[in-house]
């Protein structure tokens, strides 16, 4: 077999791929590790959305793979368990919704100013919301009962969002936006908790929440709260 066909290793030993018949020799070749990041990236895609449609208990490891367009053997490959794949699922979402939401409303803001355009941002996803934010309620329903399991990576992810709202609330009282008084962890669990139920209102009944109206009402009373 030639070195073509066996596929080769890179400076840091990872394998590539081998080079398909006819292809251009120029193309670089994935490696073994950006061939498996693919394949976990459209399995917890595939998870996210059948999650996100019926639940846990009717998303099966055949049914991911399907929705993923991939052998039924292959989660279990990549993940070993539907625990692990479902704790990947959450670090994943908790890692998307840090970039796609918090990173672009911290971009050049910091204090209360920061803290606002965070809240403003989710709740008005909620008018449509992402498949990402329903699966993630889903998988938060479930761990407070038929599968506890998910809790740790819950807890992890709800724990660096307190902290993320608490040390803005702090830049906001360094600034004399925030009143000096404000225990910062407490007001973050209480921002965090708004959010949090007022999302679980809107997935389950999005016509009886005015999502305009609720995002400018939450604001004002946020800032109200604590201001000096």
């Amino acid at each position: 077999m030639s070195p073509a066909a066996r596929g080769s290793r890179t400076a840091t030993g990872a394998r590539t791929e081998p080079s398909a018949p006819g292809a251009d020799p120029g193309t670089p070749r994935r490696t073994q590790a950006e061939r498996r990041a693919e394949s976990e990236r459209q399995l917890l895609d595939a998870a996210t959305e059948l999650i996100a449609e019926r639940g846990t208990t009717r998303a099966s490891f055949a049914d991911i793979a399907a929705r993923a367009g991939c052998s039924h053997g292959h989660p279990h490959y990549l993940f070993g368990t539907k625990t692990k794949m479902l704790e990947a699922l959450v670090d994943d979402l908790a890692e998307r919704f840090q970039a796609e939401l918090v990173e672009p409303a911290l971009a050049g803001r910091q204090g209360l100013g920061a803290v606002v355009e965070c809240v403003r941002l989710f709740l008005a996803s909620l008018d449509r919301p992402w498949s990402g934010t329903r699966a993630l309620y889903v998988l938060m329903g479930e761990a407070l009962g038929g599968s506890p399991e998910l809790q740790p990576a819950l807890n992890r992810y709800h724990a660096g969002l307190r902290a993320m709202v608490a040390r803005r609330l702090l830049e906001g009282i360094d600034a004399g936006e925030v009143r000096a008084d404000l225990d910062a962890d407490a007001a973050a669990t209480m921002i965090v908790g708004t959010i949090r139920g007022i999302g679980l209102q809107a997935l389950a009944d999005p016509t009886a929440v005015d999502v305009d109206a609720v995002v400018a009402e939450t604001l004002d009373s946020l800032v109200r709260a604590v201001s000096p």
